[in-house]
């Protein structure tokens, strides 16, 4: 069947132009998986789901997840604080200008079963390093000025000043 597939695809390959040599080679991924049982899906990124019609709202204050994450959790650091306590400080920047951009933070704790927790860590002031505990969260980030916003997951490491740095689109 692999044999099958490949000469299938050697053989579309010639002459053809860089989009269709892509949707070939996403058609042939398709129908390999469709044999080994699994349904087709659409992986991000691709072209089954890169543009959409549908806005999808931002509240900040609710405990739930998006869609698709928005903006970039860029980097997250670490630095020595002389408590030894687990706390955490954000930097952000606006994704096109790359121009620092003030924010507010709303930190879900995310369960073992991966539930989002309702009651939040809030982080209100801007540079400022907050105490919290380590472990996994959902990030929900809104700029202070204009509507920018970044979603993601995030981990936490203990004892450390955890250095968030993120992208708001």
């Amino acid at each position: 069947m692999k044999k099958l597939l490949l000469c299938a695809v050697i053989l579309s390959l010639s002459a053809c132009k860089s989009t269709d040599i892509r949707n070939i080679a996403d058609s042939v991924k398709t129908i390999a998986g469709m044999t080994k049982g699994n349904a087709p899906t659409a992986v991000p990124g691709s072209a089954n789901n890169q543009y959409s019609t549908k806005n999808e709202q931002f509240y900040i204050t609710k405990a739930t997840r998006m869609k698709s994450d928005l903006g970039a959790i860029r980097s997250v650091s670490t630095e020595k604080n002389p408590q030894g306590m687990t706390m955490v400080r954000f930097v952000s920047y606006h994704q096109d200008s790359g121009a620092e951009i003030k924010s507010k933070q709303y930190l879900y704790p995310v369960s073992k079963e991966g539930w989002l927790v309702d009651d939040p860590v809030t982080v209100h002031y801007y540079g400022k390093a907050e105490l919290l505990n380590s472990g996994n969260y959902y990030l929900k980030s809104e700029s202070t000025k204009g509507k920018f916003y970044t979603t993601g997951d995030l981990k936490l490491k203990a004892g450390v000043t955890n250095v968030v740095t993120i992208d708001m689109y």
